[in-house]
């Protein structure tokens, strides 16, 4: 996988560059699918077992090592292919372009939301109560 010459010039310094976060990604999938196979396996391996009495309870070991294998080797397969890792790696290169808030920038940023929201608040109750006075008064007469 040839990294271009864009690509080099968006490198974050460091030994790796983007391609650290790539490998990440990759990992992360990996364990999250882990994850996502050994729950969804021993729910279907329980209902089963409780269902048929020829299955036998489920054992979480062996589904552990199993679902390990798969994520490990569909992120394997994943890696080496071609299309994914070259979309991988270009969402990486733009995400490394991004310029991200302060901490300052965030925090002004978050107070302002809280603002308007309860200026929203005030003006929504302030209208409700308004029309609800309205429709009790047409309903009353």
């Amino acid at each position: 996988m040839a990294i271009t010459k864009e690509q080099d010039k968006a490198r974050p310094t460091g030994t790796l560059g983007v391609e650290r976060w790539v490998q990440f990604a990759y990992a992360a999938c990996a364990v999250t699918l882990a994850w996502f196979l050994i729950k969804s396996s021993t729910a279907v391996w329980t209902i089963l077992a409780d269902n048929v009495d020829a299955v036998p309870e489920p054992n979480s070991t062996m589904i552990a090592v199993g679902a390990g294998l798969v994520a490990f080797i569909s992120a394997v397969i994943a890696y080496r292919s071609t299309k994914i890792h070259t979309f991988v790696l270009e969402v990486c290169v733009e995400l490394s372009k991004v310029a991200w808030p302060t901490r300052k920038e965030t925090w002004s940023q978050t107070v302002v939301v809280l603002i308007v929201s309860v200026i929203a608040a005030i003006i929504l109750g302030v209208y409700d109560a308004v029309w609800s006075h309205i429709t009790d008064l047409i309903y009353n007469v």
